[in-house]
């Protein structure tokens, strides 16, 4: 009884600082774990291509590049179902309805279980289809993309649960926790990736290999994790697996999932675009991606800072607090990506040389990389509206912005340019996308902030216990 008073005196001083502390030391003590996660998140990404880079191969490093698109759609379905459920679990801790937190809390991890069974039983017998659809079509590059693939497959149940924990921790306010739990796992694979891929020389399957151990680790800290520090239990014999509350975290989750359901797709339309100028193209694009996605992580972290603040206030009808929060994280991502875009423009070489020795695949990197910066250091709006819309409950619209970028303008950008201006097309297709995508979320998240904020209707989300 003392545990779950305590327990509940932690939530509910969680929810005051959350709704009275001042705002911009509230959003940097927010985000600076959801920082620290997406930094390493990233460098984790980058882990991979780093380490089977060194062995020299333009086919092992494509195939890094061409299963990093799977893994994205895996991540994709993660997100969707941990912001679903991390987003209802915010709003009711906002308005102090901890068993409706709890039921969904459980709801999301037992989805996730099922439907990463599903995924994998699917998956082991098609890993030669699922390759030549992800971009690898024959040869060594295929090989390599099944070896990957096969362990990767395996490791989709774990995947799944560890975004929807992860998620549903930080959208509660636990940023420190979720960011452990992310650490513990991502580290370990960072530490297990030199000794399989190179002393062991097990080359791509050694980097599958880590990321299995590193995201089964990972599942066990949150879930330990879970049980501490006022945070909401998982207990599976709450979760209410019912049309309803599906629907919810469906609907809740569906702009991040298809923002990276979309990016998944773009990104493997864009390494069949590159397999047209060769196999270097597409270990160039692998390379660029990781490399300038660093950027984006500094914003994407923030941006979490901002998520509990925008979706708890917004539950506890604190609509002042919402726009203060906004402002003060649109001028610090905006510093955050002027100061990356310059490291990026004078660090490209040297960046691109850790990654390959490969003269063509390291000079098309460069100008993909630079190409990017054009546009970059406008991109923070572009971020924050769409998580802004998505946490006060506009799905329809936080999905219509979250998708524009890599969905309705890069995939039309990809198809045509290339095909007008080459190589060139190829280089310039993802920062004419963005611009347009900036433009796009300009005229929606205007509109929203004043229709919305200023009288903000009620989200038609609240399900009534069963």
């Amino acid at each position: 009884m003392n545990t779950e008073k305590s327990a509940e005196q932690k939530r509910e001083e969680k929810i005051r600082k959350l709704t009275g502390e001042p705002i911009y030391p509230l959003l940097v003590k927010m985000a600076i774990p959801s920082m620290i996660g997406m930094i390493v998140s990233t460098v984790y990404s980058m882990t991979d291509t780093y380490f089977v880079g060194k062995l020299d191969d333009v086919d092992l490093t494509a195939s890094v590049g061409i299963v990093f698109s799977f893994v994205s759609v895996i991540q994709a379905i993660g997100f969707w179902f941990g912001y679903g459920s991390g987003n209802y679990i915010s709003r009711c801790l906002g308005k102090k309805e901890i068993k409706g937190a709890e039921k969904m809390a459980a709801t999301g991890v037992l989805l996730a279980v099922i439907v990463g069974v599903l995924l994998m039983v699917a998956g082991l017998p098609l890993l030669k289809p699922l390759a030549g659809l992800l971009g690898a079509d024959g040869g060594k590059l295929q090989e390599a993309t099944v070896r990957y693939l096969r362990i990767t497959i395996l490791t989709v149940p774990f995947m799944l649960v560890s975004n929807v924990l992860y998620n549903q921790l930080r959208l509660a306010g636990s940023g420190k926790d979720s960011m452990m739990g992310l650490l513990v796992g991502m580290l370990l694979n960072m530490a297990l990736d030199p000794v399989f891929i190179l002393h062991l020389h097990m080359d791509v399957a050694g980097a599958a290999l880590a990321s299995m151990i590193g995201q089964i680790s990972g599942v066990i800290v949150l879930l330990i994790t879970t049980k501490k520090n006022g945070n909401i239990r998982i207990d599976l014999r709450n979760a209410a697996m019912t049309p309803q509350w599906i629907k919810e975290i469906l609907t809740g989750g569906a702009p991040n999932f298809c923002r990276q359901g979309i990016s998944s797709i773009s990104s493997v339309i864009l390494n069949h675009a590159a397999a047209g100028f060769g196999n270097y193209a597409i270990a160039a694009l692998t390379i660029a991606l990781r490399i300038s996605y660093i950027a984006y992580a500094l914003v994407i972290g923030f941006g979490q800072g901002f998520q509990p603040i925008c979706a708890i206030n917004y539950g506890a009808k604190q609509y002042g607090r919402i726009k203060t929060a906004f402002c003060y994280a649109l001028i610090t991502v905006s510093v955050f990506l002027v100061v990356s875009v310059l490291g990026l423009v004078f660090g490209a070489e040297r960046f691109t040389a850790h990654f390959t020795g490969d003269a063509e695949a390291a000079g098309l990197a460069i100008q993909l990389i630079r190409s990017q910066c054009v546009i970059l250091p406008f991109m923070g709006y572009y971020v924050l509206c769409g998580m802004f819309l998505q946490n006060i409950g506009r799905f329809f619209e936080a999905t219509m912005v979250t998708i524009s970028e890599n969905g309705m303008f890069l995939i039309p950008s990809v198809l045509i340019l290339p095909k007008l201006f080459g190589v060139n097309g190829l280089i310039w297709c993802r920062p004419v996308a963005s611009a347009i995508a900036l433009c796009f979320s300009l005229v929606i998240g205007i509109r929203a902030w004043r229709i919305y904020i200023s009288t903000p209707s009620h989200i038609n989300s609240n399900i009534q216990e069963a």
